[in-house]
């Protein structure tokens, strides 16, 4: 059924409103004041967060780290501190560094299809490559951030991409004109001036002095200091959160070369500012330094105050949030850059993670207690020594001499009136009673972190025992705990990093590089990485000691050389690659990072090319051809031998035929002379000739059969 269509009359007028399908108007953007104010409130609750309630558990963790807590108020009392929380951070550390450089590709990028195999193997290389050995100080700063994570709660890692510009100028001396073209001609020349240097009539010379720019960039990562980092309170991870940050203090010369006007600067002001001046965390760091940031320097050196906020904003008010970069001057924060962004660059480690709160628990956390307990039982402990090796005295008043008394020097004398005028204070030695609780202090410790005599191998029983599965099973339980650490700490901080790196070289590297990977030079080019390809944590964890992963492998490779052996490399069972892992993994084990030194890839081994059938002869066979060649080689000098001597008789035929001839001319003229007759000389040529003739025939004949009785035989 046809559809009802009106049709309008030319004379109709037809109102703009009438044709609007969508009468509702198209929301204003947030002004640049509105974007201000909310921005603002943004920072100045995350800095309320991190001065007023983060930062001040951290200052007392870093006193427990220090020693400094619990404190001594009562004078003339034992002041000493177990070290509790330092000491457990010390055994911690090694087994975590020892399993994240225990692998040479601790995080593998997975392939989403065959086709991509080869490209995640070497994305997986190359990222790694970059966070490893690019950044020179990756350890430093991978140490630096879990040591901040198991005392302060949280270690930040910040990973960035920098544009670097190089300028560096080359001076060449005794350049012709085509040199000079050919040096002007480069693509990374911003400036070139020749000055000749030839006389007038001479070959055209020139000094050049040749200014080039070159523009490098490279992934940077950075482990911040707590009080940098800003976040939302009610954060419950990163990617979620309204507002992630990055608050330091800048000079005013970094800020020029960031591209920042100086009136700007000026305007902004510089000076020790309140909310990053005043931070006690960044005072107690910072204790050391007298003026902990004081602007009495030269104008360039002057610091600022800058924040980089990743905050989630309705710019366009389509009630979607986006994601902006914003970064901001002074306390009033002033906004100087205001940008879309896709990512924030920053990744976070903690050790115990609290579910539904971005901010987890630390080590200090765990034993902080114990260390207060500690200390106050080592205090008592002390003072109890101290007072039954020098009790205190019960003293006669006015029956002895107070200044003896009060004498400490050893062997001093009291002088008294009275016998019993000075009696030492009995006062028992209670430290028996001590031991047995610090005893029991230390096994909740261990019992919260894992951290024992065993797995450390401090235990001397354990050493002597015969109870091996006992001990096992101690050391076992006490590694998990160290175990599970690691896996968290790769999983919700390392893989992260992994992927935004990925990210930041697949946007920013538009060329190809050649890298050294596995001892070979090798191109790559990021562009053809796939971004969402997933990450797998290949961490060296797993049940049992070293010792017993190292026999088992040494079980699964004699297996696997029987097989091999028996059936081929083309069985169905094992290969040569699964051999090389194999061989790798126990290297790794053993603590080369590296297999490759030790044995190569199946996988990068190219097959030499087929022999020459040639050198496959046997050495009879060989000495025939030999004898062979040789044979021709002297039949061929004495062809040559034959042809030389050919060529010598036409030689020494023709200057005997020219003597002949004249004498043959001298005697017919002789003749004519002497009788005066005429003589047919032509006659007498002719019959010379034939002669002549019938004698060369017959010597070439001769020649020719000595030369082929000097020929081999066929």
């Amino acid at each position: 059924m046809a559809q009802y269509s009106p049709e309008i009359e030319e004379d109709d007028e037809i109102e703009e409103s009438d044709l609007d399908l969508n009468p509702l108007e198209a929301p204003e953007e947030m002004d640049e004041t509105e974007v201000s104010a909310f921005v603002g409130q943004l920072i100045d609750d995350a800095i309320d967060f991190t001065d007023n309630e983060l930062a001040q558990d951290r200052i007392k963790s870093t006193d427990y780290l220090k020693g400094k807590l619990p404190k001594q108020d009562d004078q003339g009392r034992s002041a000493v501190v177990s070290y509790d929380v330092a000491d457990t951070v010390a055994q911690i550390m090694p087994s975590l560094m020892r399993i994240f450089y225990g692998s040479k590709n601790i995080m593998q990028f997975i392939p989403k299809s065959a086709e991509d195999v080869k490209m995640a193997e070497q994305c997986t290389e190359y990222i790694s490559h970059i966070i490893t050995e690019e950044q020179g100080d990756f350890m430093t700063t991978l140490m630096s951030c879990f040591k901040d994570a198991l005392v302060r709660r949280t270690g930040i890692l910040k990973y960035w991409y920098e544009e670097k510009t190089e300028v560096e100028t080359t001076k060449y001396t005794g350049l012709d004109e085509n040199q000079v073209e050919l040096l002007a001609g480069g693509e990374d020349v911003e400036d070139l001036e020749a000055e000749s240097i030839s006389e007038e009539g001479e070959i055209p010379l020139f000094d050049v002095s040749v200014k080039r720019r070159k523009e490098n960039g490279r992934i940077r990562i950075e482990a911040l200091p707590p009080e940098e980092f800003l976040l939302d309170r009610r954060a419950k991870d990163l990617d979620s959160s309204r507002i992630v940050a990055h608050r330091c203090w800048k000079t005013k010369s970094d800020l020029i070369a960031l591209g920042y006007d100086e009136e700007l600067l000026d305007e902004v002001g510089t000076g020790k500012d309140g909310t990053f001046g005043t931070n006690q965390e960044f005072i107690q760091r910072h204790s050391q330094s007298a003026d902990r940031g004081s602007n009495n320097v030269e104008p360039g050196s002057q610091t600022i105050q800058y924040i980089e906020a990743y905050v989630f904003l309705d710019v366009d008010q389509d009630g979607i949030s986006e994601r902006r970069r914003i970064a901001t001057l002074g306390n009033s924060h002033k906004i100087v850059l205001n940008e879309p962004c896709d990512y924030q660059p920053f990744v976070m480690f903690t050790p115990d993670p609290e579910p539904h709160s971005a901010i987890g628990n630390s080590i200090t956390d765990k034993i902080a207690d114990i260390q207060r307990i500690k200390s106050g039982l080592l205090r008592n402990c002390m003072d109890s020594l101290v007072m039954s090796v020098s009790p205190r005295l019960l003293v006669k008043e006015n029956a002895c001499n107070l200044s003896d008394v009060l004498n400490t020097e050893v062997g001093s004398i009291i002088r008294t009136r009275e016998n019993g005028a000075v009696v030492p204070l009995e006062s028992p030695f209670v430290g028996n009673q001590v031991i047995p609780i610090l005893q029991m202090l230390d096994d909740i410790k261990a019992t919260r972190t894992g951290i024992t005599k065993v797995s450390q191998g401090l235990d001397t029983e354990s050493l002597t025992s015969t109870a091996r599965v006992g001990i096992d099973a101690s050391v076992k339980a006490s590694m998990a705990h160290t175990e599970l650490l690691a896996r968290i700490f790769a999983e919700t901080g390392l893989k992260q990093l992994y992927k935004g790196v990925l990210k930041l070289v697949v946007r920013y590297q538009d060329r190809e590089r050649i890298i050294r990977l596995r001892n070979e030079w090798v191109p790559i080019d990021p562009r053809e990485f796939d971004v969402n390809m997933d990450l797998m944590v290949d961490l060296p964890l797993g049940a049992g000691t070293d010792m017993e992963k190292m026999q088992f492998l040494n079980t699964i490779i004699q297996k696997q050389e029987t097989l091999l052996n028996q059936l081929g490399p083309e069985n169905p069972l094992v290969n040569y690659q699964q051999y090389f892992k194999t061989l790798s993994k126990m290297a790794e084990l053993a603590g080369y990072k590296d297999p490759n030194q030790f044995f190569t890839d199946p996988s990068q081994y190219q097959a030499p090319p087929p022999p020459d059938p040639e050198t496959q002869k046997s050495a009879e066979e060989k000495f025939i051809e030999l004898q062979g060649q040789k044979i021709m080689m002297d039949a061929q000098i004495d062809a040559q031998k034959l042809e030389l001597e050919k060529e010598k008789m036409i030689r020494l035929d023709d200057r005997e035929k020219d003597r002949i001839e004249s004498q043959t001319e001298l005697s017919i003229m002789e003749m004519q002379e002497k009788y005066d007759t005429t003589v047919d000389s032509a006659k007498i040529r002719g019959l010379m000739e034939r002669d002549r003739e019938k004698i060369k025939q017959e010597a070439m004949i001769a020649k020719t059969r000595m030369a082929q009785r000097n020929l081999p035989n066929a």
